[in-house]
């Protein structure tokens, strides 16, 4: 066979500046369609149409570190803009308020990439309620005599060129593994993964974007191995995770268990009737009557009732 292949193509498009990111996956979908290799074509798409909440996030999407930028207030009318410290802050709060997951298609990426700023996420009210508090318990540090009035999550557009550049070296790197494996992989009628060595090339794709994550067991028995010691936020959070609870809903469960004790049992049924409801986003399986029941009996440790 003469002339380049569809592998060839990808190589040269991943190394120069003449192909589009998308046209480049596009590509990719084709080659691994063509392979049965369905993880590596579903994850092309993905990059090109956005990841779904359920949907298992690669790692240079994953969990990155954001610097945080607060608006203080003080008596007197005075303000000021100043970082937020993650202080002593327990690591599953540094995860749902210091780091950011990235949904959005490459397209978006690519826009907010773009532009003059860098684009942020705003902190919701719960979160800002939850580190004023944490700067009264002395697990953080703030501004003297202020108070945090809002906040922002910085992604800085260094983050996003990294995670576009990620896209790209992966998909050359796919097609070089499968070139090494077999020259003829990508081709109508050639090789699938049911040829060892190409199923060796796509398993190596795959490991290198998602990584080797063991799976987070979920259903009706698991808070019965979660132990939540009294007043441990972070144990109660690592344990609602493992029942399913999504980073919404934790934030919401978070700001209902450290509320004042006067307003705390009503903000906790409020937020359990949410969840009853459905209004949090919970994992495979999980129906949200026992999601409401588990939280139940972890709040009640949590509180020492």
């Amino acid at each position: 066979m003469s002339g380049m292949t569809l592998l060839d193509e990808l190589i040269d498009g991943a190394t120069s500046d003449t192909m589009s990111t998308a046209n480049l996956l596009r590509k990719v979908q084709v080659v691994a369609h063509r392979l049965d290799a369905h993880e590596v074509k579903a994850w092309a798409q993905r990059e090109l149409v956005g990841f779904g909440p359920d949907d298992p996030l690669p790692d240079y999407r994953s969990n990155l570190w954001t610097p945080v930028q607060g608006f203080w207030t003080g008596p007197m009318g005075s303000s000021a803009h100043q970082p937020v410290s993650a202080g002593r802050i327990a690591d599953e709060m540094r995860e749902l308020l210091f780091r950011a997951d990235l949904r959005q298609s490459l397209a978006e990426l690519e826009q907010l990439a773009s532009g003059n700023d860098d684009p942020g996420i705003m902190w919701d009210g719960p979160s800002v309620v939850m580190f004023n508090l944490w700067v009264k318990r002395g697990l953080t540090t703030g501004i003297n005599g202020m108070n945090l009035f809002g906040a922002t999550q910085t992604l800085t557009r260094g983050t996003l060129l990294g995670v576009i550049d990620t896209v790209k070296t992966t998909a050359m790197e796919f097609a070089l593994a499968l070139q090494t494996a077999n020259p003829d992989a990508g081709t109508v009628n050639g090789p699938t993964i049911a040829d060892e060595p190409v199923a060796s090339a796509v398993t190596h794709i795959e490991n290198h974007i998602y990584g080797d994550h063991a799976q987070v067991a979920q259903g009706a028995a698991v808070t019965q191995h979660m132990t939540v010691a009294r007043g441990d936020l972070m144990s109660l959070l690592e344990a609602a995770t493992a029942a399913g609870l999504d980073d919404e809903g934790k934030r919401e469960l978070a700001a209902a268990v450290t509320a004042d004790e006067a307003e705390r049992p009503s903000r906790v049924k409020r937020f359990l009737g949410k969840v009853g409801e459905g209004a949090f986003l919970l994992g495979t399986g999980v129906a949200t009557e026992v999601a409401a029941t588990q939280l139940s009996d972890l709040i009640t440790a949590y509180l020492g009732g």
